[in-house]
């Protein structure tokens, strides 16, 4: 950029920011005691805007009840850790460019996957349409915990592979779908090849009458038939591409625990083929004052994956 150009260029962009800080605060506030509208702006705690509720005398911030409340970290530094997320980048190299250890990364990591997982809770994914539908396969990872003497494997370095040919308990397995509105999911239940049931589990209350699921030839799909029409196909390069996905952003992020690859699976399904996955998005579900705060406590034991 032109040095004459950088003072006007900085001059649109503190206008842009202010312009939205008046928007946010001139949004409408609800008291997060008693839902009441009769709030007031009350001084700041922490650079976070204030309120006091006339009602029932309620004092609150604006990031009470939400994913971020209690939190010391700037919008800057979550906005930064959101974005590492959403790209791959390892949790101590964020720690490194922001000057924050490995731990408080790690915690602000796992609130942001935990409010994605918690998205899609509420609102499931609907299945309608063609959707090619295929299963992949990932080493199981103890990644971050010490393996007991009695695990069923022997400890084994990164990027090792496993001790068994072929598709053993030593892999987990990941149920994937991708329709032609964009709409993705992908879970793990289970390790190896999954069984009727397990697909039953998991695609069961996704799929209706109108949906039409292209698999490989897999029968395991077939208990579907009731609920949808199942047909099996070579071509299911959709899905596949989703595969090579996850495992890309596995790989680059050196594998992950698999207590918590459905947080993955969560993020995986809201990033893939979408170009318009922001940063502000994620940030602003974090921030919306809906109950999504969650202690550190809850974030390691709530919806863990044991397989």
């Amino acid at each position: 950029m032109p040095e004459e150009c950088f003072e006007e260029a900085l001059e649109k962009l503190r206008e842009i920011k202010e312009k939205a800080d008046k928007e946010k605060e001139s949004a409408p506030v609800s008291c997060v005691k008693c839902g009441g509208v009769n709030v007031l702006r009350n001084g700041k705690r922490n650079n976070r805007q204030a309120y006091i509720c006339k009602d029932c005398k309620k004092t609150f911030v604006q990031t009470a009840t939400s994913a971020v409340a209690h939190s010391h970290s700037s919008e800057t530094v979550w906005k930064q850790v959101i974005r590492d997320t959403v790209e791959g980048i390892p949790i101590d190299k964020t720690a490194d460019s922001l000057d924050l250890t490995h731990t408080t990364v790690f915690n602000m990591r796992h609130k942001i996957l935990h409010c994605v997982e918690q998205a899609i809770f509420d609102s499931p994914v609907d299945l309608n349409g063609v959707c090619e539908t295929d299963e992949t396969y990932v080493l199981e990872s103890v990644k971050g915990r010490k393996i007991p003497a009695d695990y069923h494997r022997k400890p084994r370095k990164h990027g090792a592979k496993a001790s068994k040919r072929g598709i053993s308990d030593e892999y987990v397995c990941v149920c994937a779908s991708v329709s032609e509105e964009g709409k993705n999911m992908a879970v793990a239940i289970n390790r190896a090849t999954p069984s009727s049931q397990e697909i039953l589990d998991v695609f069961g209350d996704k799929v209706s009458e109108n949906t039409v699921i292209l698999c490989d030839g897999n029968k395991s799909y077939n208990i579907l038939e009731d609920k949808c029409t199942v047909a099996s196909t070579g071509r299911i390069n959709k899905v596949n591409g989703f595969h090579s996905f996850i495992k890309a952003r596995l790989e680059a992020m050196r594998g992950v625990a698999t207590i918590y690859l459905n947080r993955y699976n969560a993020l995986f399904s809201q990033t893939f083929g979408k170009k318009d996955v922001s940063v502000e998005k994620i940030f602003e579900l974090m921030t919306s004052r809906n109950s999504s705060f969650s202690t550190i406590a809850d974030v390691k034991s709530q919806n863990l994956l044991i397989v």
